[in-house]
């Protein structure tokens, strides 16, 4: 879907792989025509390096203490790393022994990372400090994170519009200066839930990739879409205050959290888990009811029982927790190790 997305308007795919993590799954992007990939460390583009894959942005802005390795990656791959302070640059391009291309990180609101779009001195800082004919200039980098707080779609989509203008006016104040130079945007909610990227060149997502209950939340992905949950046993149940105890805590799920509009602070959502053993393959279910992780320690994940599914639940059984954040249950659980 999201390939398709890119080719329509035009835009180059460059999806994160810190979602999945996983070599196996980034298979699934090159039956997909995916050449170009976003990681977050130099041990990711490493991992990925080793598994061919030879065009690699490393979209975190670079860490000084690492420039003898981000050197040593630029020998082996196409390589991008991103920048927001005239420091990086001069560190790397003092080291850098094969050409690379780097982005100038831009904050559109997330507050994150990033320079102010109006904070054109460093920005012109940055590009002075170069002083390397093997730093090449790529364009501008974003990620719009404040589209996980928005309140709905419509709040989405107009972060995502400012984002692309914002970006797109940095792009023609510079590009006669630097012909070729592209815009980049990176969150899941604005890839997803848009159809006019205007002002956008290259798209970089990477939850899509397996959704979860936050993605499920702001409408960025409908139930069917969601390609990952983590599976526990259920240890204990509690009838009289309608819980069970889980064996999944805060060092598999993290303690990511969702507010309902009730006010209760969730974890996670369970659902109906059919196990392999006693059917033709594993599977789970549409959600029975409002049967939420409502508190975890590190062990321990505490479930409320609302359906009546979840009322009959036993020591013993399994059921599919559909994590509040992917991305950290997969890193957490070691699940991108394949």
């Amino acid at each position: 879907m999201m390939s398709e997305k890119a080719a329509a308007n035009q835009l180059i795919f460059r999806p994160h792989f810190k979602t999945h993590q996983s070599v196996k799954t980034g298979e699934w992007f090159r039956e997909a025509g995916v050449t170009a990939i976003t990681v977050s460390s130099v041990n990711m583009a490493r991992k990925f390096a080793a598994a061919g894959w030879t065009d690699i942005t490393i979209a975190f802005p670079m860490n000084i203490r690492e420039v003898e390795q981000v050197s040593q990656l630029a020998e082996q791959v196409k390589l991008n790393v991103l920048f927001d302070t005239h420091e990086q640059v001069s560190a790397l391009a003092s080291l850098l022994k094969q050409e690379a291309g780097y982005f100038i990180k831009i904050d559109v609101g997330h507050h994150r990372a990033g320079i102010l779009p109006d904070d054109t001195d460093s920005i012109d800082r940055i590009i002075s400090a170069v002083g390397s004919e093997l730093l090449n200039f790529k364009g501008f980098l974003t990620h719009a994170g404040q589209t996980y707080s928005a309140k709905n779609k419509d709040e989405i989509l107009g972060i995502h519009r400012k984002s692309a203008e914002i970006l797109n006016e940095l792009k023609q104040k510079y590009i006669n200066e630097f012909p070729g130079i592209i815009t980049s945007s990176g969150d899941t909610p604005s890839c997803s839930l848009a159809t006019d990227f205007t002002g956008i060149d290259e798209i970089r997502p990477g939850n899509f990739v397996y959704y979860d209950l936050m993605q499920l939340q702001l409408g960025s992905c409908s139930f069917n879409q969601i390609a990952a949950v983590v599976i526990c046993p259920v240890v204990s149940v509690y009838p009289s205050r309608n819980e069970a105890l889980i064996y999944g805590g805060a060092v598999h799920l993290s303690k990511e959290s969702l507010n309902r509009p009730d006010g209760r602070r969730i974890f996670g959502l369970a659902v109906p888990f059919i196990d392999g053993k006693l059917a033709d393959a594993d599977a789970w279910l549409p959600p029975e009811g409002d049967d939420f992780v409502v508190s975890l320690s590190q062990e321990h994940g505490i479930i409320s029982l609302d359906s009546q599914w979840s009322k009959n639940l036993k020591p013993g059984n399994l059921v599919a927790i559909i994590p509040v954040h992917s991305c950290l249950a997969v890193d957490l659980l070691g699940s991108g190790d394949f």
